[in-house]
């Protein structure tokens, strides 16, 4: 079934309130997701709504001065000088008295905290959970803040009036592990932007080669790398493969990138192992397209919007088979157990190799990524909105 999108061009009838205190950092997964849905939001519904970012210190972010300088946004900072310097206690408990200043109808957290107190203020509320990582036993978590963050999400999806789960994995979990109805959630997948949907200009590509120094061939892995992104299985797998692949890792200096160079070290293919921390979508789509294919072998991940970038810019997708890599990956990637070494090394060597196999998953691929635009996140969230007897389009 066709969705048809379209842009809302009546008078403005709603204020929304955003917690912007991830988008005003740097290039965390939280921040550009709170940077893509309000960019969505403000998109797709010029005319109908006001959008205010609460935040508790101002951005020099380039992406976050963009968002606030369009007509339909604002961005709100404490009402205070003692709630400045206690902003923690001005999200949890102060800021319902700032929205009811700024005429605010919904408060759509974009994480999984929740403020005290906006229900008797009329205020409707929708939380995001993003990842339930702190409950799978297969990730490396401290028992005292895994035991915190259940008891805070816990008290966030029982006081929110909506909850949106960024996968049906997610929504399974909460349903299963917090008692939740599952009528009171909606999967609503993170899209990506248009940057992935653009063809690199060659002089970009060249410039992003020169710049990290890539190799001729390698294959790409993204995201910060911690345990659980059971990046050590790739590096098994390229002790398999030709010794002119190499692998490529997007990530913020973190300590399990020291291991993964021990680890290469030891294996003797230190070489062929580069670390690299890309700075904007347009250098990230450059990295995906001119790898070999793009791996991906997280043991938990709330939802891997690193398979649609890659998937969007036409890029052969390789992935662990479990939690929500199939949502994201659709039919055409490829699913191995995330501790199969020799299967990953024969499934890099089929992809590089076939030139048939790699032409119809970059084809499928880019298709089946087109359902995660932003125009449809938007058109999702005003669904969402709805529910709640928030009306922002009609």
């Amino acid at each position: 079934m066709c969705v048809r999108i379209h842009t809302y061009n009546m008078k403005r009838t709603s204020t929304i309130g955003f917690d912007a205190r991830h988008a005003i950092d740097g290039n965390t997964a939280l921040s550009s997701y709170s940077r893509y849905i309000i960019e969505a939001m403000s998109s797709t519904c010029p005319r109908r709504a006001y959008f205010r970012l609460y935040a508790d210190n101002t951005s020099t972010h380039e992406d976050y001065k963009a968002l606030t300088s369009r007509h339909n946004v604002e961005a709100m900072l404490p009402d205070g000088r003692l709630w400045r310097k206690m902003p923690w206690l001005w999200r949890l408990y102060a800021i319902g008295r700032d929205l009811l200043r700024g005429d605010v109808e919904l408060y759509h957290s974009l994480d999984e905290s929740l403020p005290y107190g906006l229900a008797r203020r009329n205020i409707r509320t929708i939380v995001t959970v993003h990842t339930l990582d702190f409950l799978s036993t297969r990730t490396l978590q401290n028992p005292i803040e895994s035991a915190y963050r259940r008891m805070t999400m816990l008290s966030s999806l029982r006081r929110a009036d909506r909850i949106i789960a960024l996968s049906e994995d997610i929504k399974r979990d909460i349903v299963e592990k917090f008692g939740i109805y599952g009528d009171k959630i909606d999967v609503i997948y993170r899209g990506v932007d248009h940057t992935y949907t653009e063809e690199p200009t060659p002089a970009i590509l060249e410039e992003v080669r020169e710049r990290y120094n890539l190799p001729e061939h390698y294959i790409l892995t993204c995201g910060t790398q911690h345990e659980r992104k059971n990046t050590a299985i790739i590096l098994d797998a390229l002790t398999l493969c030709g010794d002119d692949l190499h692998l490529v890792v997007a990530s913020r200096t973190t300590p399990y990138i020291a291991r993964l160079r021990q680890l290469a070290e030891r294996m003797g293919i230190a070489h062929r192992l580069h670390i690299i921390e890309p700075t904007t979508p347009a250098v990230r789509a450059a990295l995906y397209r001119q790898a070999e294919a793009y791996v991906h072998m997280s043991l938990y991940e709330g939802f891997a919007t690193t398979i649609v970038e890659a998937l969007a810019v036409g890029t052969p997708v390789i992935a662990a088979r479990g939690t929500t890599h199939e949502e994201a990956g659709g039919t055409h990637t490829i699913y191995i157990a995330s501790d199969d070494a020799a299967a990953l090394a024969e499934s890099i060597e089929r992809v590089t190799s076939d030139e048939a196999l790699r032409n119809e998953m970059i084809a499928r691929g880019r298709m089946y990524a087109t359902r995660f635009r932003p125009e449809v996140a938007a058109y999702n969230i005003l669904n969402c909105y709805r529910r709640i007897n928030v009306y922002v389009d009609e």
